[in-house]
């Protein structure tokens, strides 16, 4: 990562309520699909959490934190490409990259969904649903049908996530295996966690039974 943007993520004391008001407004389901279509939202992720965190230590509302922290991400991780600048007007079912639709009719059934959910859950929606959900044209075009899939999605940046997989399939596969990766660490790590447990357990029974 770019040691500028270590040392920018890294100075978040002193901040208030006031001090979010003074940042660009930015809408963060934009900033979050957007670094998703650049691949940058694995790297990027674990450190909005973080500096959500150390907004909220600092006595923020959660709010205020949520808004200072997209807009420090969004000065941070600029747009890579020219057509994805501050002010374009993008938005979900778009003609950039082939004519997409249907992937703003969510379901009533689903309910309001949150704008992040974790990225395994997210990528593991999209590959269990996208060949039930998604139907390509003859023309080119492609209709996204969210009443076939079976089970709601867990955010909106699943959505996100779906809308790659169309437009950018190999960068999805990309994505997916990182995830995939990160969660079999994670898995991991329990099974030797609990492993160790057990260890303990047993010389435990054999001092009392000695």
């Amino acid at each position: 990562m770019d040691a500028s943007k270590v040392d920018g993520v890294s100075q978040t004391k002193g901040l208030s309520a006031a001090t979010a008001f003074q940042a660009p407004e930015v809408d963060p389901l934009s900033v979050t699909k957007r670094l998703q279509r650049d691949g940058r939202w694995v790297e990027v992720e674990p450190i909005r959490n973080r500096l959500i965190k150390e907004c909220r230590q600092q006595g923020m509302s959660k709010p205020d934190a949520q808004a200072w922290t997209y807009s420090e991400l969004n000065r941070l991780y600029p747009p890579l490409e020219a057509e994805w600048t501050a002010g374009s007007d993008y938005h979900l079912g778009s003609a950039e990259g082939g004519n997409v639709t249907g992937l703003s009719d969510i379901p009533a059934s689903w309910g309001e969904l949150p704008a992040n959910a974790s990225l395994q859950a997210e990528v593991s929606w999209v590959q269990a649903n996208r060949l039930w959900v998604v139907e390509e044209k003859p023309n080119g075009a492609t209709v996204v049908h969210l009443h076939l899939a079976r089970m709601p999605a867990p955010s909106w940046s699943a959505l996100g996530w779906l809308e790659t997989s169309i437009r950018a399939y190999a960068k999805f596969v990309d994505v997916a295996a990182k995830a995939t990766s990160v969660q079999d660490n994670e898995q991991a790590e329990i099974r030797r966690e609990i492993q160790s447990i057990a260890e303990v357990r047993r010389i435990l029974a054999e001092m009392l039974e000695g």
